[in-house]
This record gives structure tokens, C-alpha cells and sequence, in this order.
């Protein structure tokens, strides 16, 4: 791929997902994001075009992505959406597990299906998914969290080996526990120093380093914690 393209990112709209879209904007890269809310203030930007989709919504996402695909080229996938369900798995209807699967999982495996026969006709693409520390370490509460984390990991490394010989390069980055809305209503939430927490800033430059790498590589997989791990189990709403 050229040094800068036209990027898709899902969850564009706050956390990861608003950062790198900022990041590589300012790099100069065309940027789509995909997000709920769709128009989103921090991205007034000539080179930034916003898309309004529900990715619990495989059906519609299936269909807007079509349309888009006949208008645009695109010459990678960042999948930041992600959404975090915390508790004992019988507090969870079937209704919410499988949403959370859709918005953490299937839709990133939609979004390539519709994806790959394009870069593979053209031998070059970055795909790069904001994984977990919870696709590697399980934790108490966080068993349908843990699944769909665990099941985008195995989608990503084994979408890695079949499209390396495409010349397209699959990436993954595990964070751990990163300082975003992602933790607003839930019962714990990083440390208050600074140290207890990833920025969503150091996600972008990480995804920003992935897409400037030789297109003769892959970096495969990047586990990044905060330096000093604490999680706050105060009263929280």
C-alpha cells in the first residue's frame, strides 16, 4: 500500500477508535468511520467522511458496506468497535450475548468478507483489529467479554496466514486496560495515576507504526499493558 490511503475504522467516534481516526487524518490518510452517532465534531475534516451504522445491525452494516464499496477504495480496516458486558453469564440474556458477540466479532469478519476479494485483486491491505488483553488472560466476570475477545484473536491470526501469500498484512494489538468512555457505567475502571492506565493516543501511534511498516512484513501480534497495573472497584455509576 502507498504510504497513506483510505482508512476504514469502526468505533470512530470516541475512544481508539476517535483517536486513530485524529491520528491518521493528520497524517494525511482519508478516513472513513463507522459509528453509531456517525457525524462526529472532532473530525470536521476535509479528508474524513462519516458513516452512520449500527454494528449490531449485520444485515444494514452487510448492505452500506456494498454501497460503499462501489463509490471507494479502501486500502485498510482498522476494527476498533468493541463493547464490554461484565458479570456472571447467567445474568445474561441470549439477546445480549449475542450482541456482544455481533458488535466485538462478527462484524469485523463481515467487514472483511465484503473487504478481502478487493485487496486480493489488488495484492496489498493492512487489516488491523484492537484486540484484548482478555483474548489472552481470562478474568472473573468477564467470561462473554473473554469469549468475544478470545474468538477475534483466533479470527485474526488465522485471517493472517490465509491472506499472507495475497499480500495483505493482519495485525493485532492486545491492550490492556485503556483510559476511554469503554469503562463509562461499569463497576471498575483503571487507577487514577497515569501509570495505571494506556492511552488511547499510544493505540493510535501503534496502529499509525503498523500501517507505516515495510509491506514486505507483518507484525503480527502486540500485547501492550500500563506500566503499573490497579483497577478501581470504587462506587461508580
Amino acid at each position: 500500500m502507498a504510504e497513506t490511503g483510505t482508512v476504514l475504522i469502526s468505533g470512530a467516534s470516541s475512544g481508539i477508535g476517535l483517536a486513530t481516526a485524529s491520528l491518521l487524518l493528520t497524517q494525511g490518510y482519508r478516513v472513513i468511520g463507522l459509528s453509531r452517532r456517525g457525524r462526529v465534531e472532532q473530525l470536521e475534516h476535509e479528508n474524513f467522511t462519516a458513516l452512520a451504522l449500527d454494528l449490531d445491525d449485520l444485515v444494514q452494516l452487510e448492505t452500506e458496506l456494498k454501497k460503499l464499496l462501489e463509490t471507494r477504495e479502501i486500502d485498510a480496516f482498522v476494527h476498533a468497535a468493541g463493547q464490554g458486558h461484565f458479570g456472571s453469564v447467567e445474568q445474561f440474556s441470549i439477546a445480549q450475548m449475542e450482541s456482544a458477540l455481533r458488535i466485538n466479532l462478527t462484524s469485523a469478519m463481515v467487514i472483511c468478507r465484503g473487504l478481502l476479494p478487493r485487496l486480493r485483486r489488488r495484492r496489498q491491505g493492512r487489516l488491523i483489529f484492537i484486540g484484548s488483553e482478555s483474548a489472552l488472560v481470562p478474568g472473573r466476570k468477564g467470561a462473554l467479554y473473554c469469549a468475544s475477545k478470545f474468538g477475534l484473536r483466533g479470527f485474526c491470526l488465522s485471517l493472517r496466514e490465509d491472506c499472507a501469500s495475497d499480500g495483505i498484512q493482519v495485525s493485532l494489538i492486545n491492550p490492556g486496560m485503556v483510559r476511554s468512555p469503554f469503562f463509562d457505567g461499569q463497576p471498575f475502571a483503571p487507577g487514577a495515576q497515569p501509570e495505571n492506565a494506556i492511552a488511547v493516543t499510544d493505540v493510535a501511534q501503534l496502529v499509525w507504526q503498523i500501517m507505516q511498516s515495510s509491506p514486505e512484513i507483518v507484525i503480527d501480534e502486540i500485547n501492550l499493558s500500563p506500566r503499573v497495573k490497579s483497577i478501581d472497584f470504587g462506587n461508580r455509576t
